[in-house]
C-alpha cells in the first residue's frame, strides 16, 4: 500500500457502533415509569380543564342568559305590567302602597331598577331556588314580605355566572335609591346598611333583620348575594328601608328620570 491509499482511506469506525441487528446505531434505553411525571400530567390536565370550567361558569353562561334576561322584562312589560307615561311623575305617597298580587313559584312579579349600576334592571321572579336564580333573574325569598310590605321584602341574585347580576352590589352607598318596580306601583327604597356574613346567618332575611323574634313595623328590603365576588364562602348583604311609592300609571321616579328603560319597554 502506497503513501497515498493510505491518505484517503477513512478511519475503521469504534468497534462498540459495529454490533449486528441495530444498523450500526447505539440502543435506546427504555423509559421506565415515574409517578411523578405521571402525576405531574395530570395535574395539568386536571388544571386545564378545571380552568375550562370557570370560563364556562363565569362568563359563558352570562352570554346565555343575556339575551334570556332582556325578552323576559319585555314579556313582563307586556303581560304583567302596563305601559307607564313617559314623564316624571310627581304623585309621591308615604303612606302604605298597593298590596301586590300573590303569585306561583318562577313567576315575574316585578322589575329592579338599580340607578347605581347604570340603570340595570333585572327581573324579580317568585322563589329563591336555583332555577329562578339560573335564569338570571332575582328570586323572591319565599316566607319573606311582598314588594313594599310590612316586613322584610327579601330577594336574592347570582353575584357571578348566570347574568351576575348583583355582582355590583359592593357599590352600593348609603342613602342609594333602588326602585321595585310592580304592575300598581313604583317602590322605591333607600340603601341603609350593608354587611358581609356567613351562609347560615339567615336571620338578616327575617322579618326584623337579626332580630327573628320581633314582630316588623316598618317597609324592609334586603339584597343577598354570594361572596366574595368569585366564590361563595360568606354572603353580602344590602339593607333597604322603603321611602314612598308612585302610582305605575303616573310616569317614572324622579330617581329614574335621567336614565335606565323605564316606560320604554
Amino acid at each position: 500500500m502506497d503513501e497515498a491509499t493510505t491518505q484517503v482511506m477513512p478511519p475503521l469506525p469504534p468497534r462498540a457502533t459495529l454490533r449486528a441487528g441495530n444498523g450500526g446505531k447505539k440502543p435506546q434505553k427504555k423509559r421506565r415509569f415515574d409517578p411523578l411525571l405521571w402525576l405531574g400530567e395530570i395535574l395539568i390536565t386536571l388544571g386545564i380543564l378545571c380552568g375550562m370550567f370557570a370560563f364556562w361558569d363565569v362568563y359563558v353562561t352570562d352570554w346565555q342568559v343575556a339575551d334570556f334576561n332582556k325578552i323576559a322584562i319585555q314579556t313582563i312589560y307586556k303581560d304583567e305590567i302596563r305601559p307607564c307615561p313617559n314623564r316624571i311623575s310627581t304623585d309621591i305617597h308615604t303612606d302604605a302602597p298597593p298590596e301586590p298580587d300573590t303569585y306561583p313559584d318562577g313567576r315575574a312579579i316585578g322589575v329592579l331598577h338599580v340607578p347605581r349600576w347604570e340603570y340595570m334592571t333585572i327581573p324579580i321572579r317568585q322563589g329563591s331556588g336555583t332555577s329562578v336564580l339560573d335564569t338570571g333573574a332575582a328570586g323572591h325569598y319565599e316566607n319573606t314580605a311582598s314588594p313594599g310590605m310590612i316586613g322584610n321584602f327579601s330577594i336574592a341574585a347570582h353575584r357571578r355566572s348566570y347574568g351576575s347580576n348583583f355582582r355590583r352590589i359592593d357599590t352600593l352607598q348609603d342613602g342609594d335609591s333602588v326602585v321595585v318596580e310592580t304592575p300598581k306601583a313604583w317602590l322605591v327604597y333607600k340603601v341603609y346598611s350593608h354587611k358581609i356574613v356567613e351562609p347560615e346567618d339567615v336571620q338578616v332575611i327575617a322579618p326584623v333583620p337579626d332580630h327573628p323574634n320581633e314582630s316588623p313595623t316598618e317597609r324592609l328590603m334586603t339584597m343577598t348575594t354570594c361572596h366574595p365576588e368569585y366564590g361563595n364562602s360568606e354572603r353580602y348583604i344590602v339593607h333597604l328601608k322603603f321611602d314612598h311609592w308612585l302610582p305605575h300609571d303616573s310616569g317614572i321616579p324622579q330617581e329614574l328620570a335621567e336614565g335606565g328603560n323605564a316606560c320604554t319597554h
